[in-house]
């Protein structure tokens, strides 16, 4: 995984703005949730203060019997006491409220950061393995203590348990001043126990959350290369790769259980201490008559309601340590550079020309350029073959041309316009695309292909499968059109899979089309066929194509030749023909020279 990916370029994030500007998304349930809190803060600190009047006003019965209709003001507390009833019941509603948030807020940073990915390049899916990716889009966000849990129900539940301390303290501080007191020993002594401990927190989780990556990234490269571990019977030399990643996620799930455990014991017991010196005073103070039994009672239970919220307000820190992990892994995605987009981006309308000026490219990560000072011109209509060595650059070409790549020198224009001012979603809709290594969706046939057209429909799906010669292997599918093709389309077979990205193609009704080798899929009777089929379903279309293949040259116009990212030749194959090198690699590599 990479130094971006592991963090080590992660940008500095202000978490708590961050949060406001997601709240901000929300005011009306953040402000009812907030509403809600206090309602339910309030109802149960309201149940001890009732008691302790009730049996103040008991041991007032007891003591003076006198008093005329003592029952009157037994029935104005128990009014109370239904009144408060009901506010509880609607305080009820809070839980369940908050568990819906945290849905909301899940869905929306969810949907938010898929965007930010969507719109990156090549560089960040080189930087970012896809099983990270998924990571931080899931495992980050989903569930107890993590992003979308502790936006809501972890913020909410430190906010009820701050407002319950506060209401507490404060009927506590009516009732004696001096136990109030008392009561707040604990909330310093955690409050410094975590600033001392918060950086380990926050480097613990974020170890774990990068070993819950490098867990899925192994499990992605496991289900896509499952063939090739079939194939070389290397299923326990896997097993022992994914034992080690498994080995860390151990580690470091063990280091957030020990570092969890540890903090709530001392947290627990802090608190403890101070309520057992607490009883006893209070008692004392009781039985030398300075407080009333309603009072004690009171305070008591005022103590006992205080354990779990001062419990509980740690745990925000420590929870919010953990979400600041999950909030920096999204930005550091976010951040990561993408493609510069256009303030005004300039439609294309129809394709009349694509020009390459000078262009040149390279992935940074491998030496050399993969295309070195390219300069092409396709017009409407004309049909480029693209020829050359292994790793001579053809892929990425057609990749620039498409406008995946963009040049680190010279520049790509379409009809004059240069793509880096374009719109590309405008340009991208008139090119149909057929990678070296097709890649199909899990889902059925007839959604792989119609997953390129913007009005798909029976007669465009029929005219696809059949220009791309998959007629036969359709009828022999059991669900036909409906036949689900599995993971990266694992059911069907490799050249099944390339004639199936082949009709994707043709179902945009493209103006250009763009083929990195397709001579796998089509044997030299099916090649024909396509290319005559094209033309009776589409007047002016134009194609550049990737070939290994001597006989497809047949249908091309001219013939570019690259080697090592360099142009060494552009013409018609006969033209060509007459350079000694050519002619040699023709030889060697397609067979022939004279069957063109």
């Amino acid at each position: 995984m990479s130094d971006a990916a592991n963090g080590a370029s992660a940008p500095r994030v202000n978490h708590i703005r961050w949060i406001g500007r997601l709240w901000s998304e929300k005011p009306w349930l953040i402000a009812g949730l907030f509403l809600l809190t206090l309602l339910s803060s309030a109802v149960a600190v309201t149940y001890p203060y009732l008691s302790k009047l009730l049996l103040d006003m008991i041991q007032g019965l007891l003591e003076k019997p006198g008093i005329e209709d003592p029952m009157r003001q037994v029935d104005r507390l128990l009014l109370v006491f239904v009144a408060v009833g009901v506010g509880g019941l609607v305080a009820s509603l809070f839980p369940g409220v908050r568990g819906v948030t945290n849905s909301i807020f899940e869905h929306a940073i969810r949907s938010k950061y898929w965007r930010k990915v969507l719109g990156k390049d090549y560089a960040f899916f080189a930087a970012f393995p896809s099983g990270d990716i998924v990571t931080r889009l899931t495992d980050d966000l989903y569930d107890f203590p993590k992003l979308a849990w502790f936006l809501c129900s972890g913020i909410f539940r430190a906010v009820e348990s701050i407002s319950k301390v506060a209401f507490c303290l404060a009927a506590m501080a009516l009732l004696d001043w001096r136990l109030t007191l008392f009561s707040l020993i604990p909330i310093p002594v955690m409050i410094a126990l975590f600033y001392i401990t918060q950086d380990r927190i926050y480097d613990t989780f974020q170890k774990n959350q990068q070993a819950i990556s490098a867990i899925n990234t192994r499990l992605e490269m496991s289900f896509s290369g499952v063939r090739i571990i079939k194939a070389y019977a290397c299923e326990d030399k896997y097993k022992r790769f994914f034992s080690d990643v498994l080995r860390t996620r151990w580690t470091t799930e063990m280091a957030v259980a020990k570092l969890e455990v540890v903090l709530h014991l001392i947290y627990q017991y802090i608190d403890y201490v101070a309520q057992v010196g607490i009883v006893f005073a209070g008692g004392l103070m009781a039985v030398q008559g300075k407080i009333s039994i309603g009072t004690f009672y009171a305070f008591y239970t005022y103590l006992s309601m205080l354990i779990y919220p001062i419990l509980d307000i740690p745990q925000l820190f420590v929870s919010g340590k953990r979400a600041f992990v999950n909030i920096d892994r999204l930005e550091e995605m976010a951040a990561f550079p993408g493609p510069r987009t256009p303030s005004e981006p300039a439609p294309i309308g129809d394709i009349e020309s694509i020009d390459l000026s000078g262009v040149s490219f390279s992935y940074g990560d491998r030496p050399g350029d993969a295309l070195s000072d390219v300069t092409l011109r396709v017009a409407r209509g004309e049909r480029i073959g693209v020829i050359g060595p292994v790793g001579s650059g053809k892929s990425t070409l057609m990749k620039t041309l498409l406008g995946v790549l963009p040049p680190g020198k010279g520049s790509v224009s379409v009809n004059g316009v240069d793509l880096s001012t374009a719109d590309l979603a405008s340009y991208r809709a008139k090119i149909g695309y057929v990678p070296q290594e097709a890649l199909l969706f899990s889902g059925t046939l007839r959604e792989n292909v119609d997953f390129g057209s913007d009005e798909p429909g029976d007669e465009l799906f029929v005219t696809s499968i059949a220009a791309a010669q998959l007629e036969d292997e359709l009828a022999s599918f059991s669900g036909g059109q409906d036949t689900i093709v599995g993971q990266r389309g694992v059911s069907i077979s490799g050249g099944q899979k390339q004639r199936m990205a082949i009709a994707r193609a043709i179902a945009r009704r493209p103006q250009f089309l763009l083929f990195d080798d397709i001579t796998a899929s089509l044997d030299a009777a099916n090649e024909e066929r396509l290319m005559r089929r094209l033309d009776e379903l589409y007047s002016g279309l134009g194609f550049v194509i990737v070939s290994h293949r001597l006989s497809t040259l047949q249908y091309v116009d001219k013939v570019l030749y690259l080697d090592g990212g360099k142009v060494l030749g552009f013409g018609t194959h006969d033209e060509l023909l007459a350079l000694p090198w050519y002619r040699s690699f023709i030889e060697e590599h397609m067979g022939s020279a004279s069957q063109a």
